[in-house]
């Protein structure tokens, strides 16, 4: 799990009011609630399974709001509500369409207030294709380690490669690179774009605005 949070307490105020794109079950949403729970949540995602899960979740928490919508139409459709803290995403922008990711970035830039934050924790691409390829080979014997040694599951190396890769196309996954994110960022017009957090295909990107 990417250790997606919000900054500490003093950069964010104790009500912050919160934008979740791709919530699906709304993991992150309910990691904010634990570290600054009077926060105001919006969370957004195009299946009806976790529209249901969430609103189920969250049912007793009237501050949290569920709103189906998918992420390569304009957000501003989605909400009247601007001036968030923070706009959040975890797993779910590698799913937009390369050619709508600059307009979505500049949507999530102007609903957000001054100073705003937009947090996103995804899968992301090497530059190099060898590196790419490397780190790919290196997270399947990752995974088949684990299964093995904690679910005493054992499977070939080329099984299962081939089944991660089959399953990335099903899921149409569309992971770029860092610093494709970091240019389309700035140029939506974020003011500042920091990647805090890296682990092979994993990374955190903040953008100011």
């Amino acid at each position: 799990m990417i250790p997606l949070t919000l900054p500490s307490s003093g950069y964010i105020s104790e009500e912050p009011k919160i934008l979740d794109l791709g919530c699906g079950y709304g993991d992150v949403t309910a990691g904010i609630l634990e570290l600054k729970p009077n926060s105001y949540a919006y969370l957004i995602d195009f299946s009806d399974e976790m529209i249901r899960l969430c609103r189920d979740r969250f049912e007793k928490n009237p501050n949290v709001h569920i709103i189906k919508h998918n992420l390569n139409e304009d957000i501003l459709a989605a909400t009247s509500e601007r001036k968030f803290d923070s706009v959040v995403s975890c797993f779910a922008l590698h799913h937009i369409a390369f050619e709508k990711r600059v307009g979505l970035y500049s949507s999530i830039r102007e609903i957000l207030k001054t100073d705003g934050l937009f947090i996103n924790g995804d899968l992301f691409r090497c530059e190099s294709p060898d590196i790419n390829q490397w780190e790919f080979d290196t997270r399947v014997e990752s995974i088949l380690c684990r299964m093995r040694d904690k679910m005493g599951i054992v499977k070939s190396f080329d099984e299962f490669r081939k089944t991660r890769i089959e399953h990335e196309k099903r899921m149409d996954d569309k992971p770029g690179t860092i610093w494709e994110m970091q240019n389309d960022m700035r140029r939506a017009g974020f003011r500042y774009v920091d990647c805090l957090w890296k682990s092979r295909s994993c990374a955190i990107l903040v953008a100011v605005k």
